[in-house]
């Protein structure tokens, strides 16, 4: 939620179809029922959960933080960004207190999480007004360590310019290493950091420039860069222009060869880019599973790629639009969320947007006619075949008429799926939560 608001791709007005191979129904997850996973006023940015050893942690932004609930100004309170986490999960978290992780004297928001073993990592981005936002203004992207599954935090570390201006961060973790890529929106520059030593040092560089201005021109360049690590296989995705072409690079030495001049693979040459589609990339939830998926939007779908050290694997489709879901019919999705698990499992989420011909833009949440709901699938067999997708919300339920922005994290057996729910007017925002096994 409350990423720069765009007008949206015009639905597609084929027959419905459903996507290529699809399992029984009888094979569904079973989900427990929606339920609030933050305090009020609270949002995240997609990539905002994550499981360490014993503990599920959340990231999020609020502007009318806890503990007093009071709304910020550009004096105090001021908007912030929090952690909570959740122990022993066995099916539905029960959430701690949460941790306000962004200094008190700052405004931050753009949260992201990751988190492997002990290790926690949370980064944000930091504004210099929150009343009178400007585009132009300077906004530095900051990281923070926990070693004990978020209990206590290191002092923060800002990996940007003080003085430039960054997009959405992602972060991942594999080991002692720390991943966090982001776009420097003053160049089209997408950066990529490494840390050795859990969060204490930092080699950072460029490896890719975009064109990309997606959100609006006054934010600047946006990439929507993401990175996925399990082991030594890494990879980034992103935007490479307005066009909606989409790149990806691998590694198998921990992202340590991965250099501006190294050659990006290609996974689509057009896509719709206008702020919500932004690609997803996440390493795998076992232990000794060495896969990276990536995921993104085609203009037709949503696919998924599979980095497993060796090779980056085929296009396998996910989704194809339109489709029907729960007795309901969708023409098009943005926002993916993806987990590799088990040498064979992917679990993937997505916000799906309503198909009503009254609109010219049915996935603008900024429309008060817009109806997006969080869809999950996930499959067994590497891709070949998938659940039948699954209506998560029901946007035709007040107050909440759009939900997504989804994070996934797996809890043993567990998936834990999160996501914004808001309607177009920003009156009524909050983090929810289904849980299935």
């Amino acid at each position: 939620m409350l990423r720069r608001l765009a007008s949206l791709l015009a639905l597609v007005t084929a027959a419905l179809t459903l996507s290529g191979a699809w399992a029984s129904p009888a094979s569904a997850v079973a989900f427990t029922a929606a339920a609030p996973a933050a305090p009020p006023s609270t949002w995240h940015a997609g990539k905002s959960l994550a499981a360490a050893d014993r503990y599920l942690v959340q990231a999020w932004a609020s502007d009318c933080p806890p503990p007093t609930g009071a709304c910020a100004t550009d004096d105090h309170p001021t908007m912030g960004v929090f952690v909570q986490r959740a122990r022993d999960v066995a099916v539905r978290p029960h959430w701690g207190r949460p941790i306000r992780v962004s200094p008190n004297g700052a405004q931050a928001s753009r949260p992201a999480i990751a988190a492997k073993g002990t290790t926690v990592a949370v980064g944000w981005v930091s504004q210099t007004s929150y009343l009178r936002y400007e585009p132009a203004a300077p906004r530095s992207f900051s990281v923070r360590i926990s070693v004990d599954q978020g209990a206590t935090w290191r002092h923060p570390v800002r990996l940007s310019p003080r003085g430039g201006r960054v997009d959405y961060p992602r972060l991942a973790v594999a080991g002692r290493r720390v991943y966090a890529t982001w776009t420097d929106a003053d160049s089209g520059a997408i950066r990529f950091a490494i840390s050795e030593d859990r969060g204490r040092t930092w080699t950072k560089r460029t490896v890719a420039m975009t064109t990309s201005k997606a959100a609006g021109w006054q934010e600047g360049f946006a990439g929507y860069p993401d990175v996925g690590a399990s082991g030594n296989d890494v990879a980034l995705i992103w935007f490479a222009g307005n066009g909606g072409a989409q790149r990806a690079l691998v590694s198998a030495v921990g992202g340590t060869d991965l250099r501006l001049s190294s050659a990006p693979a290609a996974l689509v040459g057009a896509s719709p880019n206008h702020g919500e589609q932004y690609p997803a990339a996440a390493g795998s939830a076992a232990s000794g599973d060495p896969r990276v998926a990536l995921a993104y939007t085609t203009g037709t779908g949503l696919a998924v790629r599979i980095f497993d050290g060796a090779t980056l694997g085929p296009r396998v489709g996910v989704l194809t639009w339109p489709l029907v879901a729960g007795g309901v019919a969708y023409g098009d999705g943005y926002g993916p969320a993806v987990l590799p698990t088990g040498r064979s499992h992917l679990l993937v989420a997505v916000a799906a947007c309503r198909r009503n011909a009254a609109l010219a833009h049915p996935c603008n949440p900024a429309s008060p006619g817009a109806r997006i709901d969080v869809l999950y699938t996930e499959s067994t067999d590497g891709g070949a075949t998938w659940l039948a997708p699954r209506r998560l919300t029901d946007a035709a339920v007040s107050p909440y008429k759009v939900n997504d922005e989804p994070s996934l994290a797996l809890t043993g057996r567990v998936r834990q799926v999160s996501f914004d729910r808001y309607q177009s007017s920003f009156v009524d925002y909050r983090v929810w939560m289904r849980s299935g096994s």
